[in-house]
């Protein structure tokens, strides 16, 4: 099935989980709770989305700088517009948060001198150095709200404690085998490539020979060889660290100004806390996790903060709308903008480069 048709449907079935939702909490109560937006307090939460996406931007142009020479040129409006086309095609291809990374540096690899494999690893330095930022401001977040409250620990609470600790522990053994079991990582790749050529292959021809092996192991080894020059130098590391900290910090505000333009507040310590949380479980196939991370969202905030559950899902919406749609009308005006388009997006796989170095032509899963 082509991308696009993907996409298509994912949206479709997206909108009815949503609505479907919405009609069960009941439309007329939610729309009285809109009613009520304070439009400049909701407005600051689209200028912190457009301030975090410009930090995640920065923090993976210090890298890119440090892995190649021709590097040293990305910067200015072209290299922010083909950021946001990634990060376009990242919210609106199903689970296209598990390829974030390859979007992203796609879509740079077009728009400016960085190769595609260099463009991959700096993108992959920066996509576990965001994780790690969003772990680290939901354990501050957790932290404060265990101090802070006097009440039992409820099971939704224990559950989002136990989901948060799985996720870490697995991201934590990610970390380690991609950067250490490097010998383990190409043999996976090289099964799963093969996998690819078997199936998927037999319909593309483009397809397979880019899912060859001996392509697909000198894309590997150009990637690692990227990878530990963006880890070698630290001092980037830490910049784009702080970069990223400070831009998760800036895009989880619209939760905290949704909220409170409707009159009804919650604790910003939660915000850190179950945000970053529902992000890293969530496994809702639909684009941008849609239907399933509203209903988690407004549950927690209706046990956990003391809302009702239409004041809860009005909330909800209006984050989502800054949080999400937001970022994909931004996306979407960068992508026309630039030479980013959804079908040309290449397999995780499968390189941009020949084995000479020559451009090859992306192997979609467009055909």
């Amino acid at each position: 099935m082509r991308r696009s048709v993907r996409v298509v449907l994912g949206f479709v079935l997206a909108l009815l989980a949503v609505g479907g939702f919405l009609w069960i909490v009941g439309p007329r109560q939610i729309l009285a709770e809109l009613t009520s937006v304070e439009p400049v307090t909701y407005a600051a939460g689209f200028l912190a989305v457009v301030a975090a996406f410009y930090c995640w931007s920065e923090a993976l142009r210090r890298l890119l700088v440090s892995v190649g020479d021709a590097s040293g040129a990305v910067g200015g409006p072209r290299y922010r517009a083909a950021f946001m086309s990634g990060e376009f095609l990242k919210q609106v291809v199903p689970m296209g948060h598990s390829g974030g990374p390859v979007f992203v540096s796609y879509a740079v690899s077009r728009e400016t001198d960085a190769p595609y494999e260099e463009a991959l690893a700096a993108a992959t330095v920066v996509e576990f150095v965001n994780i790690a930022a969003s772990v680290v401001l939901a354990g501050a977040g957790l932290g404060v709200v265990l101090l802070t409250s006097d009440g039992p620990v409820t099971p939704l609470f224990a559950a989002l404690l136990v989901g948060f600790t799985v996720a870490v522990v697995a991201l934590g053994v990610a970390a380690l085998v991609v950067n250490s079991r490097r010998a383990l990582v190409e043999r996976l790749v090289l099964r799963v490539a093969g996998v690819g050529r078997a199936t998927v292959g037999r319909l593309s021809g483009r397809l397979r020979a880019a899912l060859a092996a001996e392509r697909v192991a000198a894309t590997f080894g150009t990637y690692y060889a990227a990878f530990d020059r963006a880890l070698a130098d630290r001092a980037q590391v830490r910049r784009a660290a702080g970069f990223s900290l400070l831009g998760w910090a800036l895009f989880l505000a619209p939760m905290y100004t949704s909220f409170r333009a409707i009159g009804e507040p919650v604790p910003y310590a939660l915000v850190l806390f179950v945000v970053p949380v529902l992000s890293l479980v969530n496994v809702v196939p639909l684009p941008g996790g849609l239907g399933g991370f509203e209903a988690a969202l407004a549950a927690v905030v209706v046990a956990l903060a003391g809302l009702e559950l239409p004041a809860a899902t009005a909330g909800v919406v209006l984050y989502r709308l800054s949080n999400y749609w937001f970022v994909v009308l931004l996306g979407g005006l960068a992508a026309t903008w630039t030479s980013t388009r959804l079908t040309g997006a290449p397999s995780p796989l499968a390189p941009l480069t020949d084995a000479d170095g020559s451009p090859a032509e992306p192997a979609t899963d467009g055909e």
